[in-house]
């Protein structure tokens, strides 16, 4: 993680940022402060550690990289982590070569900063008291942009819902403004590989007993990991970029909304949303999961925002990030076939698109059609916690994500898949996609799983997207309330969002099931919580498709032909300017 975070700005950041500066050194009007060794003056930039101090007397530890040329205050750049500052190092030193003070600070608890790491739940206090020390520098102008991906996005969103006065702007990268809902949990279940081995990676695994004990979501404790009650006090434009396979898939789009529709005037209207077809770090490759996109799928354009928004924002030079459209999107397809629709950047005023939602219903033989079903007997599987069914990709961290084959685990007795008859045209989905199940289990909780795919002419079986829900948050994550035995419940299952075309010749396919381990808890199908069963049961699932019970699957569909491709130049590998980023990264 903390090599993803340096190398995908060093890589992306030089071409899009290049500014010249001709100011002498100045002061930098700091002898008050808490200091970390020496002065360092490197070739690039003038080089400072200060340990700055939080409201509650906690210090943070803070380099501060100014240009060598540069005398005027000017528009500053903060970039806080959880990962190392020094790790940052080289990123600090081309942001002041490109002519911006930049600010890279160890987040509570974390390396060099006092304090013990509470994960984010003093994000919205420590951002804003780090912008005001930063505002009253003399080297500052008073307006300072956020930046970065993951740990560095989370942040920011937190510290944007305090409404600082000297926050100008936020890129904000495969990031989530809710914890609870994006994070760690999902359909009310527990996210096992994300959030046990992001925490076992940070040594902080012992916020995991606070957690599992609030498992329901309330604003009494997760208010401060969530924006949900404070959207009001968002006041500055954003950059929100994510992946459809990116593990803060659908914290992004939020996040995207809410800044853009419920913020103050200050951000409302002024937000933009770019989305591709990438997994957590994949936004710099072609090759996602199983499968290998064109070079048009890499998100390098994507700085050349950022640059507009802090020229804009800033230093007011330009409008041109208003120019930009509100949301960018990538439309996903056959990899394989040169000519099939879709592999391309699409553009858009709003999120989701006008699209149609269309039932696809589920039937006893086993096939996906929009004709309603016949009267089929249900269809009964046992789910064993003890053997549930293994992970094949999807929107994962620490295990493997993106498109993967399913082919290998659908014919397990534990799964019931549906599928189309071969496509005679192409058929597109973008937008959120959701399943309604009618469903009965005989245990007090279960889970069912909702996987969507493209079956290729070979058989192969490739993941698009999928949901889980867990019986008992049905109705809301905030409370329980458990099923009755085998009485037959209709619920819907979240599958997230993505935009998808299936080529002519390829299928559809719908996967149900109770498990998907270890992207997911395996539910013990008692009435425990999370992790306070000491036993587990066999679950006899059913799931109902009928005409009184038109089990399906509603794909936001989308009739071809009435969509615009967008151009967006790209940043050349070859550029001059990236002949300088191979020359830079000598210099750590």
């Amino acid at each position: 993680m903390k090599k993803f975070v340096l190398i995908i700005f060093l890589i992306l950041i030089t071409p899009a940022f290049y500014t010249v500066g001709s100011e002498p050194i100045f002061n930098d009007n700091s002898q008050n402060d808490s200091k970390i060794g020496f002065n360092k003056i490197y070739p690039t930039c003038f080089v400072r550690t200060f340990m700055v101090e939080m409201r509650d007397e906690v210090k943070l530890a803070t380099d501060v990289y100014r240009p060598l040329l540069r005398f005027l205050p000017h528009g500053t750049i903060l970039l806080r982590t959880p990962y190392d500052k020094n790790e940052l190092k080289s990123l600090g030193m081309l942001f002041s070569f490109l002519g911006w003070p930049t600010v890279i600070q160890d987040m509570r608890g974390r390396y060099a900063s006092e304090g013990i790491d509470t994960v984010y739940r003093n994000s919205h206090t420590d951002g804003p008291d780090t912008l005001a020390w930063i505002a009253n520098r003399s080297w500052c102008n008073g307006k300072i942009v956020t930046a970065g991906p993951s740990a560095l996005g989370i942040n920011q969103y937190f510290m944007a819902g305090a409404n600082p006065q000297e926050l100008a702007g936020q890129f904000i990268m495969v990031a989530t403004p809710n914890l609870h809902k994006h994070a760690i949990f999902q359909g009310g279940q527990f996210r096992k590989a994300l959030v046990e081995g992001w925490l076992e990676d940070q040594g902080s695994t012992y916020v995991l007993e606070e957690i599992f004990a609030n498992e329901n979501y309330s604003l009494d404790f997760w208010t401060n990991v969530s924006l949900e009650d404070n959207w009001q006090d968002i006041n500055v434009p954003a950059v929100h970029l994510g992946g459809w396979y990116d593990i803060f898939l659908q914290g992004i789009i939020e996040g995207f909304l809410g800044y853009q529709y419920l913020g103050s005037p200050g951000a409302l209207g002024r937000s933009k949303l770019v989305i591709g077809p990438w997994t957590h770090s994949g936004y710099i490759n072609t090759n996602q999961g199983e499968l290998e996109y064109p070079r048009n799928s890499l998100g390098w354009w994507a700085l050349r925002m950022f640059r507009d928004l802090l020229l804009q924002y800033t230093k007011g030079k330009s409008n041109r990030f208003d120019k930009w459209p509100v949301v960018s999107y990538y439309v996903m397809g056959d990899v394989e076939d040169e000519n099939a629709p879709g592999n391309e950047w699409r553009y858009a005023d709003d999120w989701p698109i006008p699209s149609d939602e269309v039932k696809w219903y589920f039937h006893g033989d086993n096939s996906l059609s929009q004709t309603l079903p016949g009267d089929y007997d249900p269809i009964y599987y046992l789910y064993n916690p003890s053997n549930p069914v293994p992970t094949m990709g999807g929107q994962n961290l620490n295990i493997p994500a993106g498109p993967y084959d399913q082919s290998e685990i659908e014919d397990r007795d534990d799964i019931i898949v549906f599928t189309s008859s071969i496509l005679k045209e192409p058929y597109e989905a973008t937008g959120p996609v959701k399943a309604c199940l009618f469903v009965s289990s005989d245990c007090p909780d279960t889970d069912f799983t909702v996987k969507l795919s493209d079956v290729y002419p070979d058989g192969r079986s490739m993941l698009i997207t999928d949901g889980i829900l867990r019986m008992r948050n049905r109705n809301g994550t905030d409370h329980w309330e458990l099923i009755e035995e085998n009485e037959v419940y209709e619920v819907e299952v979240d599958l997230l969002s993505t935009s998808y075309i299936w080529n002519t010749g390829h299928k559809i396919r719908v996967v149900i099931s109770s498990s998907n381990y270890p992207r997911f808890l395996n539910n013990p199908n008692t009435a425990d919580g999370i992790y306070a069963n000491k036993t587990y049961n066999i679950a006899n699932n059913t799931l109902y498709l009928n005409d009184e019970h038109p089990s399906c699957i509603i794909l936001p569909t989308v009739q071809q032909g009435n969509n615009h491709q967008l151009f967006i130049s790209k940043i050349s590998r070859t550029s001059i300017y990236n002949q300088i980023y191979k020359k830079l990264m000598l210099i750590d």
